[in-house]
């Protein structure tokens, strides 16, 4: 199975900031809820004029590295208001920051006996053209879904296919996305929960199902992700790629990257697929190689019959 790469600078920014090269700047503290006071794994910590960030531990322990005391940091997690400190307030000191939980108003649902059918959409292809990798944890690759009939439904699973390069049982976090119709981009968060969760089955399609928290299918279509978080060094792994340089010869290049892979394909119509990583902003990655390059994830949708 050959790479099909795209892997951003700033990610590797992010490795130097966990690791804690540059010990002179390097900032420390814990995130906790504000109420139970218990630590919040796997937040994040983003410096976006630097186009950089960091996450929380599974104890809610992080360190990030300052360039510039003046810099903003946000403080974010599903689920909580996000929060903005000044670096500076903090140049000697090992922070404790606490997030308030984010309350989430609920409409009242009047549940009425009906027919319902169950509708994939997305990307339904059996075996992956190649394979997308993160060089460090904090990326996010995914993909556009379309509401092909224009009716509101509800989510009732979302499946990823697992390439076997790397470690696919390597945990990740799922994340769903309104369209943000300014910017056509990912926009506000439709799963609100932290739901990181683990394929044990190797190579091949990996279902979950989200049933249970109420996700409702928008008519403007939504783009469900793929987030790789840290679980363990354990999950780095290395491995060599033959590349054509310029000037016709071959190479070999040898790749430093984290956890799992994800299929994807080609030859597709649209260009459905988006990728981020901490600090930066939204980007469609629209290479255009004989048809657009897109990442295996669909959606079980269901939609209420007449």
């Amino acid at each position: 199975m050959k790479a099909y790469f795209h892997v951003s600078a700033l990610i590797i920014v992010l490795l130097i900031d966990i690791y804690g090269f540059g010990q002179e700047n390097m900032l420390k503290g814990r995130v906790i809820d504000q109420q139970s006071k218990q630590p919040i794994a796997y937040s994040t910590i983003e410096i976006k004029t630097r186009k950089t960030g960091t996450y929380t531990d599974s104890t809610g322990y992080f360190a990030i590295k300052i360039e510039d005391f003046s810099d903003t940091l946000e403080f974010n997690s599903l689920g909580y208001e996000m929060q903005k400190y000044p670096a500076g307030d903090y140049r000697d000191s090992i922070i404790l920051i606490e997030l308030k939980p984010h309350v989430f108003e609920l409409q009242e649902i009047v549940v009425v006996p009906k027919r319902i059918k169950t509708i994939r959409m997305g990307t339904i292809a059996k075996k992956p053209w190649r394979f997308q990798v993160a060089n460090i944890f904090g990326g996010q690759y995914g993909t556009y879904i379309k509401n092909e009939i224009q009716k509101p439904g509800h989510v009732r699973a979302v499946s990823f296919y697992i390439a076997e390069v790397g470690f696919p049982d390597a945990p990740f976090r799922i994340r769903i996305y309104a369209k943000d119709q300014e910017n056509q981009c990912p926009g506000k968060d439709l799963l609100n929960e932290s739901v990181i969760v683990s394929n044990p089955n190797g190579e091949g399609w990996f279902t979950v199902d989200i049933s249970d928290y109420g996700i409702e299918f928008p008519i403007e279509g939504m783009y469900v992700m793929m987030e790789w978080v840290y679980s363990g060094d354990q999950y780095y792994y290395t491995f060599e790629h033959e590349i054509k340089t310029k000037d016709g010869n071959s190479e070999i290049r040898t790749y430093h990257v984290y956890g799992l892979s994800l299929g994807n394909v080609w030859k597709q119509p649209d260009e459905g697929f988006w990728a981020k990583g901490l600090g930066d902003k939204w980007n469609r990655m629209n290479d255009y190689y004989k048809g657009y390059v897109d990442v295996m994830i669909n959606a079980d949708i269901e939609f209420q019959v007449e």
